[in-house]
C-alpha cells in the first residue's frame, strides 16, 4: 500500500494519497473533487533489515 503524491489539474493543489489495489483510477482531489489528477513522480527511499544508510549507496561515512 504505497502512498503517492498527485496533482490537481482544476485547482492546482498538490495531495498524498494511500493508494489500495485496485484504486488507482479512482483518486480525486480533496478540495474539488475533481478527477484531472495527475500522479507525481517523488523520491524513494527504502530501509530494511541491515540497512543502516542512504538506499542510494552512498559511502561509508556519509549520510
Amino acid at each position: 500500500m504505497p502512498i503517492f503524491e498527485y496533482h490537481c489539474n482544476t485547482c492546482k493543489k498538490e495531495f498524498e494519497r494511500l493508494v489500495f489495489a485496485g484504486e488507482e483510477g479512482k483518486i480525486i482531489c480533496p478540495d474539488c473533487q475533481s478527477k484531472d489528477v495527475t500522479k507525481k513522480m517523488s523520491a524513494v527511499s527504502f530501509m530494511g533489515a541491515g540497512l543502516s544508510k542512504c538506499a542510494t549507496g552512498s559511502p561509508k561515512g556519509f549520510s
